[in-house]
């Protein structure tokens, strides 16, 4: 701890000039400070996945996973996630009305030809 003395002297060195002050440092005009840029509205998985689908309504499911991937690169994302977005906008919980999506036909096994 510094006496008394060493605190004024500190203060007002020998040589007459004072050393600025806390007070007097956070007196003096702050710069001005950069403006940010107006932040982006952000965009959600259920907001992509729409908007894909009513841009292409017969989208498959691997085309919306790439989109959704394009966007959000650490998403889990994965095929039964756009098959229940589908489901949904088909049934019109997704924007209040329905979208017309054409179903998906399961691939026929070989077998049954």
């Amino acid at each position: 701890m510094k006496s008394k003395k060493q605190q004024k002297a500190a203060k007002h060195p020998a040589d007459g000039k004072a050393v600025a002050t806390k007070a007097a440092v956070s007196a003096a005009p702050k710069t001005m400070k950069t403006e940010k840029p107006a932040p982006e509205a952000k965009h959600t998985i259920k907001q992509l996945v729409i908007k894909t689908l009513t841009a292409n309504c017969s989208a498959t499911n691997g085309e919306i996973i790439a989109a959704v991937k394009a966007e959000f690169p650490k998403s889990a994302f994965k095929d039964t996630h756009a098959a229940w977005y589908r489901s949904q906008a088909r049934k019109g919980l997704l924007t209040g009305t329905p979208i017309a999506i054409p179903s998906m036909f399961r691939k026929q096994s070989k077998s049954a030809n």
